[in-house]
């Protein structure tokens, strides 16, 4: 079994109804694009985190497939419409080798 990934989303700006903020999703994932070696000569074998999706309050709201280019750690930002009663905002994550995992963050206004 593979160790946890170390995730992070952090909301920033002023969270107000029918405003905006900015979702900002981390990961410590190695990105290994399958193209290096170790030091022993041998490949590493390709794993990226290729699929990110991104909800609010239940609701896709973003979705990037990702390809071997994206650096480690990976970053991504992207606008989130708050709405009336505020809610949660969440990303869900998928790398080749199966491995997932999901981050939170609540609006509260």
């Amino acid at each position: 079994m593979s160790s946890p990934i170390l995730t992070r989303l952090a909301l920033t700006g002023q969270v107000k109804a029918g405003g905006h903020v900015e979702a900002r999703w981390s990961a410590a994932h190695p990105m290994n694009s399958g193209f290096r070696v170790d030091d022993s000569g041998n490949r590493i074998p390709k794993n990226i985190i290729h699929t990110v999706r991104a909800y609010l309050n239940d609701r896709l709201i973003m979705e990037a497939d990702l390809g071997t280019a994206m650096t480690s750690p990976v970053y991504l930002a992207f606008p989130v419409s708050v709405p009336a009663e505020g809610g949660i905002v969440k990303v869900i994550w998928q790398d080749d080798l199966g491995q997932m995992g999901e981050t939170q963050q609540r609006l509260v206004i």
